[in-house]
Order: C-alpha cells, then sequence, then structure tokens
C-alpha cells in the first residue's frame, strides 16, 4: 500500500527552519527563515530502487527566502520548523 501524505504548512505560510549538522565531533546550527511556497516529498535512494521509490521518501519543504532566493530543504526528525506571525 502506498502511504498518503497531507501538507503540514499551506502556501504562503512565514516560517523559521532550524537543523543541525555534524561535522567531525562539533555539531552545526543552521537557521533562516521563510514564505512556503510548497511541501512534498521525494524519493530517497538511486535509480535502482524501482518500484520501492513509491514507499521510502523524505519530505521537503520549499521556502523563498526575503531577499528572493528559493530554498528547498530535506526534512528529518531532528529539524524544528517554527511558523513565525
Amino acid at each position: 500500500m502506498i502511504p498518503t501524505y497531507t501538507p503540514k504548512y499551506a502556501p504562503d505560510t512565514k516560517v523559521r527552519v532550524v537543523q543541525f549538522v555534524r561535522v567531525g565531533h562539533r555539531r552545526w546550527k543552521t537557521q533562516f527563515d521563510g514564505v512556503v511556497e510548497a511541501e512534498g516529498r521525494r524519493p530517497v535512494g538511486g535509480i535502482e530502487m524501482g518500484g520501492k521509490a513509491s514507499y521510502c521518501q523524505q519530505s521537503t519543504l520549499r521556502l523563498r527566502r526575503l531577499d528572493g532566493e528559493i530554498t528547498e530543504v530535506a526534512l528529518d526528525e531532528q529539524t524544528v520548523v517554527e511558523v513565525l506571525s
């Protein structure tokens, strides 16, 4: 069975995304603000997965930053997405 997906964030919602990146023994914090353009899912793995790509997917969030740049972020369990007013 292919799981269904319902978006958590409506388009034009202003959010702040906070992620941590591990570099060696250090942990770097990345954070930026933007407006949600779209939310979706993308297959995880290579082309060799074939039909498995339909159920092995990762959440993504496409944002338009304040300077106009468009960024697509892969979301995981540790990603914090804060809705700004």
